[in-house]
């Protein structure tokens, strides 16, 4: 995620609005983290292990440089040891129906998406004896729906995209031509269009797949 915070700010196409990294530092083994989780109940994978940073989480939102550009990136990604420690509550902040309330007070946030976004959050479900916890992509305003996608995956999608709004749903079951996804899907074909020419180093060919099956 650090690489990707930089990538950012050296890049002419960003201005950076915020960034900042929360506390923790390299060095720390974080197997006792993970022995307490398994004690706790929830033995994570190995290749979520793989993908623990040792900050309790990295945020970062821009902007385009270019004013006729309309997109917007935004993210506050947690480490495993501090997503599950801060569950979706309270829930009457969320515009939800009673039923719904059982599986949201399963979730913890990985990604508070409050700055350039409007209210969004990506959530995970830890459940006990599950080695690796879903991913809920939440809009106060509208919706939440699981995405394809694991800790992992949702880290290396979340470089790649720099965290522009909406890139979640490209990991959604969700039709993007749908009149509701119409400012989602110009973001994302902006993000298609200028990012591979501003990172040639990211293969943006996958989520170019993935937004074509989704129309």
């Amino acid at each position: 995620m650090l690489q990707s915070i930089r990538e950012v700010r050296e890049s002419p196409f960003f201005d950076v609005k915020y960034e900042k990294v929360g506390p923790g530092g390299t060095g720390k083994d974080p197997t006792g983290i993970f022995e307490l989780m398994a004690e706790d109940g929830f033995p994570l994978a190995e290749r979520l292990k793989e993908a623990y940073f040792p900050y309790r989480y990295m945020a970062l939102h821009w902007t385009p440089s270019d004013p006729d550009e309309s997109l917007v990136g935004d993210f506050s990604v947690m480490n495993l040891s501090a997503s599950i420690e801060r569950k979706l509550l309270p829930l009457d902040d969320f515009a939800w129906y009673e039923s719904d309330k059982a599986l949201l007070s399963e979730l913890s946030i990985l990604d508070d998406i409050s700055r350039g976004g409007s209210g969004q959050l990506a959530t995970m479900r830890f459940l006990p004896g599950v080695s690796s916890p879903e991913i809920w992509y939440l809009d106060r305003f509208h919706t939440f729906i699981r995405l394809d996608l694991d800790y992992r995956d949702y880290l290396d999608n979340l470089i790649i995209t720099k965290g522009v709004i909406g890139w979640q749903y490209l990991f959604a079951d969700v039709s993007l031509s749908d009149r509701e996804f119409s400012n989602t899907l110009d973001d994302l074909r902006t993000m298609l269009r200028v990012f591979p020419e501003h990172f040639p180093d990211h293969d943006y060919a996958p989520l170019q797949q993935r937004l074509e099956a989704r129309l």
